[in-house]
């Protein structure tokens, strides 16, 4: 019963997404990255000294896990509950039969469809911007770290919306910034439990970007443990999340005021 409500709103908002608004957003998306390699390439034209491959998959990872995986989680997951909330609709969801569960994950798994399609579609396009011969192993490397993120962002920035539906996006934006982009590149123990932590120590990894310890300062932002550990890790985080996500929707009574204003 459930998965069948998962499914009519996964296909209900994915029909819905596809609006001029929304379209453009994905456009830009998508496009930016590329536009971004495209600038780059240009710039270092005549520079004798071309960058290796090395440098060109930290720039990918730059542009696609971290920014189009993050920005488009971050528009389209973090306002899930306060979209129905400011639509009044919560209400009647709360008295159906696994309603407001099935809304949740069904627009959960439709924010992963969207933002993954756009990313894949901007690696593709950025890779095949890049001035290297073979970018088959770069495209490799990237690809996997960008279906790892797209859903654990994702159940960041819903739970976030689930917990504050009233200052969701605020309290987002102070999540990505504090914790993605400034606690993640903390040398300490704390790093080691945010999203970027573990992308960015699978991107050492995977493209086997040399690191040593007795030199090396980067070896303080990347973790020792095996690649697959971190995947483990990255998985299971995002499966607690929706989990407590889920008992959030579950156990709150959201308040006349919250229905209102959202």
């Amino acid at each position: 019963m459930i998965f069948r409500s998962v499914a009519t709103v996964f296909w209900f908002e994915s029909r819905r997404a596809l609006t001029a608004s929304r379209l453009v957003w994905w456009g830009v998306l998508t496009l930016f990255p590329s536009l971004i390699v495209g600038m780059i390439r240009m710039a270092i034209a005549d520079d004798p000294n071309q960058p290796g491959p090395e440098v060109w998959t930290v720039f990918l990872f730059a542009l696609v896990p971290m920014l189009v995986s993050m920005l488009g989680t971050f528009l389209w997951a973090t306002p899930v509950v306060s979209a129905e909330l400011e639509g009044k609709s919560w209400v009647y969801l709360a008295v159906r039969p696994y309603g407001t569960i099935a809304v949740l994950l069904g627009k959960y798994l439709a924010t992963i469809a969207w933002v993954l399609s756009s990313a894949i579609a901007s690696l593709i396009l950025a890779a095949l911007i890049v001035p290297l011969d073979n970018v088959g192993g770069i495209f490799s490397t990237i690809l996997p770290l960008t279906i790892l993120s797209c859903p654990a962002y994702a159940a960041i920035y819903l739970l976030l919306g689930t917990l504050f539906p009233k200052r969701s996006m605020v309290i987002a934006v102070a999540y990505t910034l504090i914790f993605e982009l400034i606690v993640s590149m903390i040398p300490a123990l704390i790093n080691t439990f945010t999203v970027q932590f573990r992308l960015r120590t699978l991107l050492f990894q995977w493209a086997d970007i040399p690191i040593r310890g007795d030199t090396n300062v980067l070896l303080a932002f990347v973790g020792n443990p095996p690649a697959w550990e971190h995947v483990v890790v990255l998985v299971a985080f995002t499966l607690i999340l929706l989990l407590v996500a889920i008992g959030v929707v579950r156990e709150r009574e959201f308040s006349a005021s919250e229905e209102g204003n959202g």
